[in-house]
């Protein structure tokens, strides 16, 4: 496993509705920084989707392989060297629209996800297979905003917004003591803020 593993973020940018966006039915007003970068601006170098080695379900269930290419690899988190609004990953959202993954720091992005929930997500992943956290992390990221069940996201306050899912490995087995998946993205700047395993299935 890569020593670089603990330098990346994830980080969502792109542009919220101007009109708003309905989450769970609740009308969110969202205003972008002056701070924050654009979409195709050359603060942000946009990379594909983690898409490799999951997926979800109809029902928003996630499914995680049990074997598969190491995600993100080492070629992304390289970038985190150079900038914490690097990107690690980039979601297209139908509520949302471009969503990113960004290095971060320790508030938000992968950065903060390596340092508040790598034990968890390890959790996640011990004896379901060869894959490591942020493999999990990342498929379980793209499943649950790409591929939200019914009723998601729903307003979390704040100026964000939590998608929630179930989780699975894809010989049909569960986690056992965190089985669900909660994403919190900020709904004013497009980035991911947090993914953690859940023992609830709910936001």
């Amino acid at each position: 496993m890569s020593q670089k593993r603990n330098r990346s973020v994830i980080t969502g940018v792109a542009a919220v509705l101007a009109a708003g966006l309905v989450a769970g039915g609740v009308a969110l007003t969202a205003q972008r920084g002056a701070d924050d970068p654009v979409l195709g601006g050359t603060a942000v170098s946009v990379v594909p989707s983690a898409t490799a080695g999951g997926g979800a379900t109809k029902d928003g269930t996630v499914t995680i392989t049990r074997t598969g290419p190491d995600l993100p690899g080492d070629a992304v988190l390289d970038r985190c060297d150079r900038s914490t609004r690097e990107t690690v990953a980039r979601y297209d959202t139908e509520a949302l629209g471009t969503v990113v993954l960004q290095c971060g720091n320790s508030g938000q992005g992968y950065e903060h996800i390596r340092v508040r929930h790598t034990a968890d997500w390890e959790d996640v992943v011990t004896g379901h297979g060869s894959r490591d956290w942020d493999d999990a992390m990342l498929t379980a990221v793209q499943s649950a905003l790409e591929a939200p069940a019914t009723g998601y996201p729903q307003d979390a306050g704040d100026g964000k917004v939590c998608f929630a899912a179930p989780v699975r490995f894809d010989d049909g087995s569960r986690p056992a003591a965190e089985p669900f998946v909660r994403v919190i993205v900020s709904a004013t700047t497009d980035r991911v803020i947090t993914a953690f395993p859940t023992s609830d299935g709910g936001c």
